[in-house]
């Protein structure tokens, strides 16, 4: 019965951080070169975002926005629009600890993209 006490605190002491955590993400990225990112909260108790991520790199750029989820501090999500053959796309965003700084990643995005552009480890810090 104790156990079950110091479960149920442990719970719901944690909840309020991992709610306030979602809410720092909210917000705009960019990186200079060329990589920006939007992410909105839907649901800060699920983790369920939408964001929207585009890469312009001289005369080539893509775009994918969508919906997704967040575990901890790293957030994946998959495009709303589904072009021919990129049925695949995910891309990946791993925050640092403050969501002050993160890395993207698209895997199976070339499609949205192009082949001369992506979001393969681009840095990306929040905007003020």
């Amino acid at each position: 019965m104790k156990k079950n006490r110091i479960l149920a605190f442990t719970l719901l002491a944690a909840s309020p951080y991992a709610l306030a955590q979602y809410a720092n993400m909210e917000g705009s990225y960019s990186a200079p070169i060329g990589v920006s990112l939007q992410v909105i909260v839907l649901d800060s108790q699920k983790g369920d975002v939408a964001a929207t991520t585009t890469v312009v790199q001289g005369a080539c750029s893509g775009t994918v926005a969508g919906l997704g989820k967040v575990a901890g501090r790293k957030m994946t999500f998959t495009p709303f629009t589904k072009e021919e053959n990129g049925d695949a796309c995910v891309i990946t965003v791993e925050f640092d600890k403050s969501f002050k700084r993160a890395r993207i990643k698209g895997d199976a995005c070339m499609v949205y993209s192009g082949a001369a552009c992506g979001w393969e480890g681009a840095t990306i810090t929040k905007e003020k």
